[in-house]
């Protein structure tokens, strides 16, 4: 089980998603704290892939997300795929006018 306290992080239920084990992944999820923002990019990446949340609504969250951290782990690429799904399903995408925040190298 994928949660904070057996030292498992957000990767291993990016695995689970990335194996199309979406059942495993809601369950892992169920014991998390939702407070817990490390998980953040992993519930907006299985509500993108189970269908429960729109691209568009994904690529707003994943924005708020790198608006408070550019750098936010996971989020610009989850933020690529949003956009491509959207792009493909020909929906409205929000990364014509208003791209990811750019990174800023150290």
């Amino acid at each position: 089980m994928a949660d904070a306290d057996s030292g498992q992080g957000p990767e291993a239920i990016d695995h689970l998603i990335e194996v199309d084990d979406l059942d495993g992944a809601r369950e892992a999820l169920a014991s998390v704290a939702p407070t817990d923002e490390r998980f953040s990019v992993v519930r907006i990446k299985l509500a993108l892939y189970d269908g429960s949340m729109p691209s568009g609504a994904a690529m707003q969250a994943l924005i708020q997300l790198m608006r408070r951290d550019a750098s936010w782990p996971g989020a610009k690429e989850l933020y690529q795929i949003a956009s491509n799904s959207a792009f493909q399903t020909r929906q409205s995408s929000v990364s014509h006018s208003h791209p990811p925040p750019a990174v800023t190298r150290k």
